[in-house]
């Protein structure tokens, strides 16, 4: 099965390169010609239960409210407003509200400068070339060679789609913490990241689930991710790892990006390997019958990562591979800070967040020494004066 779904995916990308030209793109849903779709956050100053901004459209004829379901929302920390407007103009967009209600106003992961003018708020909007809707977004994305995590912070208040009502899934997303800085270690410990980086296969990406519904990702039931990007996208193979009330894992969706209609459901035991865009398995996941989780390189014996504690993988994990010593994962997310805090055995780690779009601000690189200082071409420099 999984065989026949690379060789499909693999002739999809060859008849894409034997056209001579690429197809127009279709418009989405009631998307005007020549516009593309943008969402504005509109960050409350102080929680407040009505919109802080309406569009004015007197301000852009040319513009047009956005209806698809989720792409607008409304809570008590912002007013989020999905608008079509002219692709690659630039505008100054007016919105009626008071000034003093809104903290910021921010366009995909930055903030645009905004000013109040007698009851209506003056947004400035640079050229836009394609759709720029992540700005409902609240998550952080930890960079390391040939892998991305992206760790979503499930806030009550944010609450939407799925998860508008009912019991919010607290124990499914402290569970998916877990897992996915657990898949990370697992990642490191093996070396996955360096050989997809080295062999040109991709990305890794270790994700959870959004509870906000996002630009219409309703992202449900809760479940975590991790699976390689390929290059191009296309025949990325996307498992979707979903999680109990219990906190432990039940079985795994998987499909194929832009293979409609290839899904396949792999309960507890059966293992799924993920194939690399050269055809050759990379690493390979089971569920095992009690809801844990083994991860390991394809054909190599795998980690297995076992929750700690009695609400399944919410409480931590143990992480055990062969020739490693045994590591305890714990994760912690402070909304309110900003600060998501996560042991790996006795290495305390701290990562600083912006609460109103989960962007990291703690550093994430070291900046470079002086360019009389010699480097050998490894991670560390050797001063020599």
């Amino acid at each position: 099965m999984e065989a026949e779904l690379v060789k499909r995916a693999s002739l999809l990308l060859v008849l894409a390169g034997l056209c001579a030209s690429p197809s127009p793109a279709l418009p989405a849903d009631g998307q005007p010609a020549d516009t593309v779709r943008i969402v504005l956050k509109f960050v409350k100053r102080r929680p407040a239960t009505g919109p802080v901004a309406r569009f004015d459209p007197a301000s852009c004829p040319s513009c047009t409210a956005v209806a698809t379901p989720l792409f607008n929302a409304e809570n008590a920390r912002e007013t989020v407003i999905a608008l079509n407007v002219p692709r690659r103009r630039s505008l100054e967009l007016a919105f009626r509200g008071a000034g003093d209600a809104v903290r910021r106003v921010i366009l995909e992961g930055g903030d645009l400068p905004f000013e109040a003018d007698g009851g209506r708020i003056i947004v400035p909007v640079p050229p836009v070339a394609v759709d720029a809707v992540t700005a409902g977004e609240v998550a952080t994305h930890i960079v390391e060679p040939g892998m991305v995590l992206r760790f979503e912070h499930a806030d009550p208040a944010r609450r939407a789609g799925f998860y508008a009502t009912g019991p919010f899934p607290d124990v499914q997303r402290r569970a998916a913490n877990v897992l996915e800085f657990a898949q990370r270690e697992v990642v490191r410990e093996l070396g996955l990241g360096e050989q997809v980086e080295r062999e040109h296969l991709g990305r890794i990406q270790i994700m959870g689930f959004d509870t906000n519904a996002p630009h219409g990702h309703t992202d449900a039931p809760p479940h975590m991710h991790m699976h390689l990007r390929w290059p191009g996208n296309t025949g990325t193979q996307i498992g979707h790892y979903y999680i109990g009330a219990d906190g432990l894992l039940t079985h795994n969706q998987v499909g194929v990006k832009d293979i409609p209609g290839r899904e396949r459901r792999f309960e507890r035991g059966e293992p799924f390997t993920t194939v690399g865009p050269n055809g050759h398995g990379v690493y390979t996941h089971r569920i095992t019958t009690e809801g844990w989780l083994e991860l390991g390189r394809a054909g190599d014996a795998p980690c297995l990562i076992r929750p700690d504690g009695g609400t399944g993988f919410g409480s931590g994990a143990t992480i055990r591979c062969a020739g490693h010593p045994e590591v305890r994962i714990r994760v912690e997310d402070d909304r309110s800070r900003g600060v998501i805090t996560v042991a790996t055995g006795d290495v305390t780690e701290t990562f600083r967040y912006d609460i109103d779009t989960g962007a990291l601000i703690s550093p994430a690189a070291v900046t470079p020494p002086g360019p009389s200082v010699y480097q050998d071409g490894s991670a560390d420099p050797i001063p020599t004066r």
